[in-house]
C-alpha cells in the first residue's frame, strides 16, 4: 500500500459508546487477546513500506485480526473499468474471475515475502478473514501478507520486483491453489 491510501478514521464524538479503531498502545498493554476486539489489536502508521499496519499488543498465532467487508466486483466491470484504475491492486480475487475489494483495514496490508497474516476469502459472505500466522507478532511489529510472486512494485525488503524463476514458479501454485480456495 502507499500514502496516498485514505481511510476514515473513526471519532469517539460520533458514537461516545464506542472507542476509535486503531487506540494507543498503551492502553492496550496488559488485556488477553481473547478479551480485545480484533479492531484493537492494530493501528495504521507509516512506516519502511509507507502507510500500513502495525500491532498494538502482542498477537497468538492464529488470532483472528480483522474481518474485512467487501465489495464484488464482478469479472465483467474488472475487465472493462476497475483493471484501468488504481483500485486495481487493492483487489483480491475471487471465483469465477469476480473480484473483491477489501474495506476497512483489509486494504493496508502491505507485502511481505515473510508474512506474519494468514487471510482466507469467504466470497459468499463478502469478506475477508486476517489472521495471526504460525508465529507470535510482536508489539509494534508491521503487519503483511504476500501479494504473491508476480509483484508491481518494487519489494521493500529486496528493493526489486524481480523474482528468481523457481520463485515465479512457487509463487504461481500458491496463487492458483488460493485462487480456487473459497469457505
Amino acid at each position: 500500500m502507499n500514502e496516498s491510501t485514505k481511510t476514515r478514521e473513526s471519532h469517539p464524538e460520533e458514537d461516545p459508546q464506542k472507542e476509535p479503531i486503531g487506540r494507543d498502545p498503551e492502553t492496550t498493554k496488559g488485556i488477553e487477546d481473547s478479551q480485545k476486539e480484533p479492531s484493537t489489536l492494530c493501528t495504521i502508521k507509516n512506516g519502511p513500506k509507507g502507510r500500513g499496519l502495525f500491532s498494538c499488543a502482542v498477537i497468538s498465532p492464529g488470532t483472528l485480526i480483522h474481518d474485512a467487508p467487501c465489495i464484488r466486483v464482478v469479472k465483467n466491470e474488472y475487465d472493462n473499468f476497475m483493471r484501468f484504475t488504481v483500485l486495481e491492486h487493492y483487489l483480491f480475487n475471487a471465483a469465477g474471475g469476480d473480484k473483491l475489494l477489501a474495506l476497512g483495514y483489509g486494504s493496508l496490508f502491505n507485502h511481505s515475502r515473510s508474512p506474519n497474516v494468514d487471510y482466507r476469502v469467504d466470497a459468499s459472505n463478502l469478506c475477508i478473514r486476517y489472521f495471526a500466522g504460525h508465529r507470535t507478532i510482536q508489539e509494534d511489529e508491521e503487519l503483511c501478507i504476500s501479494y504473491g510472486g508476480n509483484l508491481w512494485f518494487d519489494d521493500a525488503s529486496t528493493g526489486s520486483h524481480e523474482s528468481s524463476e523457481s520463485e515465479q514458479e512457487t509463487a504461481e501454485g500458491v496463487d492458483s491453489f488460493l485462487n480456487r480456495m473459497e469457505l
